[in-house]
């Protein structure tokens, strides 16, 4: 009788699989990294997640998705993170021996930090969303340091007009005023 091998696959995954693919995005999507879900022994390496983003449209998608709803989980967090004040004190002995309560900064603090590292996050990866508005607003006055002289003024208008004349195909009989089509226009002997 033969003996059936089994072979036992070692390491990660590097092979796509919809499976581990909607496993990522579903882990995703409820907060998790990608570096920290593959640090599972059972996932793949994030560099064979980002092959897979490239060959695989449909992955790419959902992966998008997932991305999108962890910027919205961030948003649910900071939330939570800041109305958290639980821990913002803490019960210290003082040199005669009582107790007393103590603001705790290393903890608002690091509250402070997660708040602003997620917003930072929010910001970049969903800027037209979570960004910050830039608007301009112009509340100076114009004011022209320079005038140009009514010679200047009549010599540069008759500049437009000659520009004007060649792009139109039109002539100024400079001596009548008169405006004639060139391609009409017949010399006479005179």
């Amino acid at each position: 009788m033969m003996k059936e091998r089994i072979i036992k696959t070692v390491g990660r995954p590097t092979t796509f699989s919809k499976e581990i693919a909607e496993t990522i995005c579903a882990r995703m999507a409820e907060g998790e990294s990608l570096r920290a879900i593959c640090r599972d022994h059972y996932m793949p390496h994030r560099s064979s997640v980002y092959q897979w983003l490239r060959k695989n449209a449909a992955f790419a998608d959902l992966y998008t998705q997932a991305r999108e709803l962890l910027v919205e989980h961030w948003g649910d967090e900071l939330l939570e993170i800041s109305d958290d004040g639980t821990t913002d004190y803490v019960i210290k002995k003082g040199r005669n021996g009582t107790e007393y309560e103590a603001v705790d900064q290393e903890h608002i603090q690091r509250s402070r930090l997660r708040v602003d590292t997620r917003k930072w996050l929010m910001s970049k990866l969903a800027p037209r969303k979570y960004g910050d508005r830039v608007e301009h607003e112009h509340l100076g006055e114009v004011t022209v340091t320079h005038e140009l002289s009514d010679r200047e003024r009549m010599r540069r208008m008759a500049l437009f007009l000659l520009e004007d004349q060649a792009a139109a195909g039109t002539v100024i009989d400079h001596g009548t005023g008169e405006v004639s089509d060139p391609t009409t226009h017949t010399e006479t002997d005179g």
